[in-house]
């Protein structure tokens, strides 16, 4: 038990805290001090890569564009990124929206089975789904023995990559859809069929064309998943013995030979004997600059294109509104809808779940067998589990305490500079992982006053790639919350820091925790950003990559894969418990 004297003066010390941060100067700084660190910590060592090859801009004329080779080496990369970034997005669109409408607008008996299965993917690190998607659909040269149920008939990198970010992107893709769906007054589309229109015309006639942001939503998501992931295109272009490259896994590669040649000291000729060798630079003392361009080039092409999926999801003139009266209503009613929902179901089971967790038939198999397993394999495993575990920890903290203020700003302060700052939230997640990974490594080294520190730069990378997950989920659950309820409370005499703890938090702390777990996940399954900011640098995914890459210790690699899998879910899943029986209560 407290003593009374105790609990008053921790009730002095209480109020004397709330008076002193409702004081209007004091939280006009408070408000500062957050926008201050999203700027010059987050926002800025995501682009200083720009100001970067602004300024060594003639050296990377004369030593990379001036060459013609190596010039057409790196736009190969760069458009083999784009068009499997492009190809994706319009696959996700043609099999994400009917997903979506399903799981809507209709109820059937197994909707929250299709609900929970949508979301499995994202428990699964990118690593370790590559080399799972590889298992499944691609030729593995290095694996004599294949898994039982493989479908091993693709070799080409181009279709296997496709899949492969279909399976990364889809679960994203579909849960975007089905929040902007849930938005859409369906009292619209019940108007049009009073007046006629079968279910399949009112749907496509009267919602779809409101469904515009929900579309250019979904696209960018997909575009920047698929233009940022390195560590699962690494492990599936290694698994099948392909030597094609995007420009995220050269960024990272390319990092990797300038740690080895400039700190471990391993002469740059024998850096000139790995896949990557026609795509170094002649000289070594131009791999940074080299790496800035590849990076200045990621970031461009990755603003364009989401710029182009806006202007396309806002100008185009889709669906088309002249009806074919007797085909539309066969498709509505009867075996159609049913079908429609069975091939749907099928697909997600196909090409999405089987391929994502396809390892697991590998690791139960046997092949490659534990005999290859050391206490020394397993000792490293165990620091990389941790070290992921601190630094998505470190960096979901950080983001939660930042990131709730910058979106009540953004939510509640209606004038110019909070909708600036609303656009500029989304820069971190738009620039690819390798790139942003890169320029903050770049920009923290370039920074006399303050001592190298790996661990740092990989913290500070990953709180900059995870800060619009919080930001984005708690301005959707303010938007849900009618501010009367907080007008009414300082009417009565609330503090601003009282009616955020008594009214605003405990509607919005749902929409943090979802934020803080897509965070954490995201976080702890990244590989292509830690590889760029520090290749020595452990986690668990890049621990996965080294394993498939480098030694070609698979079946290790599926087992240490499906470990994580396992902590993974089981933290969301505390978490998600904790939520809901909150919401309970």
């Amino acid at each position: 038990m407290i003593p009374s004297s105790y609990k008053e003066k921790l009730k002095k010390y209480e109020t004397r805290l709330i008076v002193f941060f409702s004081n209007p100067t004091v939280n006009i700084l408070w408000y500062g001090l957050i926008i201050l660190f999203f700027l010059s910590l987050i926002l800025f060592p995501t682009i200083f890569v720009l100001f970067y090859v602004i300024k060594e801009f003639s050296t990377i004329q004369t030593e990379i564009i001036a060459n013609e080779v190596y010039r057409l080496q790196i736009f190969e990369a760069l458009s083999y990124s784009v068009t499997v970034s492009v190809i994706i997005t319009i696959i996700d669109l043609i099999f994400g929206l009917p997903i979506a409408w399903i799981l809507v607008r209709r109820e059937f008996r197994f909707k929250s089975i299709l609900n929970s299965i949508i979301e499995l993917p994202l428990a699964v690190p990118t690593a370790g789904l590559g080399f799972s998607v590889a298992l499944f659909w691609g030729v593995t040269p290095g694996i004599a023995e294949k898994p039982i149920f493989a479908l091993n008939f693709i070799q080409d990198a181009l279709p296997i990559l496709v899949l492969f970010h279909f399976t990364t992107t889809f679960p994203y893709v579909v849960r975007s859809l089905a929040a902007i769906l849930e938005e859409i007054d369906v009292t619209l589309e019940i108007a049009a069929k009073t007046c006629g229109a079968s279910k399949f015309t009112a749907a496509r006639t009267v919602s779809l064309p409101l469904f515009r942001s929900g579309v250019a939503t979904a696209m960018i998501l997909s575009l920047a998943k698929s233009l940022s992931d390195t560590g699962g295109v690494m492990t599936l272009l290694a698994t099948i013995g392909s030597l094609k490259q995007t420009g995220t896994t050269v960024i990272g590669e390319w990092k990797h030979a300038y740690q080895d040649w400039k700190i471990e000291g391993v002469p740059y000729e024998d850096l000139l004997n790995n896949d990557l060798a026609s795509l170094l630079p002649p000289d070594p003392e131009t791999l940074i600059p080299s790496m800035a361009f590849m990076s200045a080039l990621m970031i461009f092409v990755a603003i364009i294109l989401v710029f182009l999926a806006k202007l396309f999801a806002k100008r185009a003139k889709v669906p088309f509104r002249k009806v074919i009266p007797y085909f539309e209503w066969k498709i509505s009613d009867g075996a159609a809808p049913k079908a429609r929902s069975i091939l749907s179901f099928g697909f997600l089971v196909i090409f999405v779940i089987i391929p994502s967790f396809f390892l697991i038939i590998y690791v139960f198999q046997g092949i490659g067998g534990v005999n290859i397993l050391t206490l020394n394999d397993w000792m490293i495993f165990g620091q990389s589990i941790l070290f992921s575990v601190f630094v998505a920890s470190v960096a979901t903290i950080a983001n939660v305490t930042v990131g709730v203020p910058m979106a009540i700003f953004i939510a509640r302060k209606n004038n110019r500079f909070s909708r600036i700052m609303d656009s500029l939230i989304d820069i971190p997640y738009v620039v690819p992982s390798s790139a942003l990974g890169f320029s903050v490594g770049l920009f923290w080294t370039s920074q006399i006053f303050f001592p190298a520190n790996e661990l740092f730069f990989v913290v500070m990378a990953h709180i900059s790639m995870t800060f619009p997950f919080i930001v984005r989920n708690t301005i959707g659950g303010l938007s849900e919350l009618d501010t009367s309820y907080e007008d009414a409370a300082r009417s009565l005499g609330a503090k601003p820091i009282q009616t955020f703890r008594n009214v605003t938090l405990p509607v919005v702390k749902f929409s943090i925790i979802a934020g803080a777990i897509m965070s954490f996940t995201r976080s702890i399954g990244e590989t292509g950003a830690t590889l760029a900011v520090s290749p020595n640098s452990i986690t668990a995914p890049v621990f996965i990559v080294d394993l498939i890459k480098n030694q070609g210790n698979y079946f290790f690699a599926a087992l240490t894969t499906i470990i994580l899998i396992l902590i993974s879910s089981l933290l969301i899943f505390v978490l998600r418990a904790k939520v809901t029986r909150r919401r309970r209560r």
